[in-house]
């Protein structure tokens, strides 16, 4: 009896897994990094869910699409893209000055640790500058796209 309850609780918290995966799946699978990459990005979303018949994942694709034209912005895009660049460049920067302290007090247990971190922060500082640049290349493709049809 206590097998057939530990497997029916690891199926609902499977199932309580997946549906929230493919409920978040709707909101944070978008490519797109401008307010237009993310609309294409719904948008072909949308067509392939209509084309495996999801109508949960549909609905909750349009409602994504019609919050990023009701609030999305470019601006406000770019603000928070700089605002993760200026996060990932402090936690470089207070790591750096751990591993100077520890390197000053001689711990080389800290500073093999603090230059473990190092590392990982210059890397996720890497990954969102990288992002940043994407956000700009994307936007100046949409620019043109728009002056072209326009």
């Amino acid at each position: 009896m206590k097998s057939v309850i530990r497997l029916a609780t690891k199926l609902s918290i499977t199932t309580l897994a997946i549906l929230f995966s493919i409920g978040a799946n709707a909101y944070d699978h978008v490519e797109g990094l401008t307010c237009e990459g993310k609309k294409q990005a719904i948008e072909v979303e949308i067509e392939q869910a209509k084309n495996h018949s999801n109508t949960h994942k549909v609905e909750g694709l349009q409602k994504a699409l019609e919050d990023i034209n009701n609030h999305c912005s470019n601006n406000d895009l770019e603000e928070k893209y700089k605002k993760r660049v200026q996060e990932k460049t402090d936690k470089v920067t207070q790591i750096t000055h751990e591993l100077d302290q520890a390197k000053t007090k001689g711990n080389k247990q800290k500073m093999t640790k603090q230059q473990t971190k190092l590392i990982d922060a210059k890397q996720e500082l890497n990954e969102v500058k990288a992002e940043l640049a994407k956000f700009y290349k994307e936007l100046e493709k949409n620019k043109s796209t728009n002056s072209v049809s326009h």
